[in-house]
């Protein structure tokens, strides 16, 4: 009677986590239908990257002679032209000599004012100043650097190797400075770097953009997102991808007929991450269909196969 008792015990513990196992907490899937509307719009297709503002050419200015800084006359932002003063300095025996003269009166200092003039430091290049290392009164060496001058800000993009094929040059793209991303600029492909970067175990290589208008509020070493454009269709008819099957210029779509959902042969172009371009095949504004699997999960019992349905809450 014991050996019975136990077995009856033992089968209904197995019997218990079978069900829990192979019962509950198991999903089934469900089909939902989904309809879409054919529409007209643009089809831009694009491959991303990321890069960086910097100068097409910065020019570093040195100091002619090692010395005092005495008058500044450009600052941080300012455009500078070809030739320009943009400081003047005095040689370290010229400052000194200004120095005791101040001592001995107005009188004595501007006859060496006169009799010694300061030196110019002059711009090489027209740009724009994007760094000013200096301040009046402030002595010099000849490796300190003064400012720092750039003619034009361009686009370098770092692009992934598997990507670069698609790159050429006079490509146009999109380019968004990433803190003003309302605002995309368009820009042109004028050199794709020779030499691999590597960053992350990724392959990379540089490639420089032209800005067809550079904004106010860019600055060198700013986040950019680049869009190099592939292709740019307008007013074409288009799906969402998840209702279009297939590749290669052939595609299926599920269109209802007399009452049933029968699926059709399109011809496709190109897509981009949301939508697939129709050639042919359906027309606008009709619908098509698409089946959706969805999984539903069963429920469950809060504290497994032991657990007992009547526990009074506490």
């Amino acid at each position: 009677m014991k050996i019975k008792y136990i077995s009856i015990t033992i089968l209904v513990v197995v019997v218990s986590v079978a069900v829990y196992l192979f019962g509950f907490g198991k999903s089934k899937t469900n089909i939902k239908i989904e309809s879409s509307k054919v529409f007209r719009g643009d089809l831009v297709v694009t491959v991303r990257a990321t890069g960086t503002a910097i100068p097409k050419n910065r020019l570093e200015i040195k100091p002619p002679i090692a010395g005092r800084v005495e008058s500044i006359l450009v600052n941080e932002g300012n455009q500078v032209g070809r030739g320009k003063i943009i400081a003047w300095m005095s040689s370290t025996e010229r400052a000194a000599l200004l120095d005791a003269a101040r001592a001995k009166g107005e009188d004595e200092l501007k006859k060496w004012e006169d009799f010694y003039k300061p030196t110019p430091v002059i711009s090489p290049l027209r740009g724009l100043v994007i760094a000013s290392n200096i301040s009046p009164g402030q002595t010099v060496t000849q490796q300190d650097i003064l400012y720092v001058l750039s003619d034009n800000l361009m686009i370098q993009a770092k692009v992934d190797e598997t990507d670069l094929s698609k790159i050429k040059i006079g490509q146009i793209a999109n380019v968004t400075v990433d803190s003003y991303s309302d605002s995309p600029i368009r820009a042109k492909v004028f050199h794709i770097g020779y030499e691999a970067v590597t960053e992350n175990n990724v392959t990379m290589y540089n490639v420089d953009l032209t800005l067809n208008s550079i904004p106010d509020y860019l600055r060198s070493g700013m986040s950019i997102t680049i869009d190099f454009i592939l292709s740019e269709e307008r007013e074409v008819l288009l799906l969402p991808n998840e209702f279009v099957k297939g590749s290669g210029g052939k595609g299926k779509v599920i269109k209802k007929i007399e009452g049933e959902l029968v699926e059709t042969t399109v011809t496709i172009g190109r897509s981009d991450e949301q939508n697939t371009a129709i050639l042919s095949g359906v027309e606008e504004n009709e619908i098509v269909y698409r089946k959706k699997k969805i999984q539903e999960e069963k429920k469950t019992s809060s504290g497994g196969p032991f657990s007992s349905p009547k526990m009074p809450k506490r």
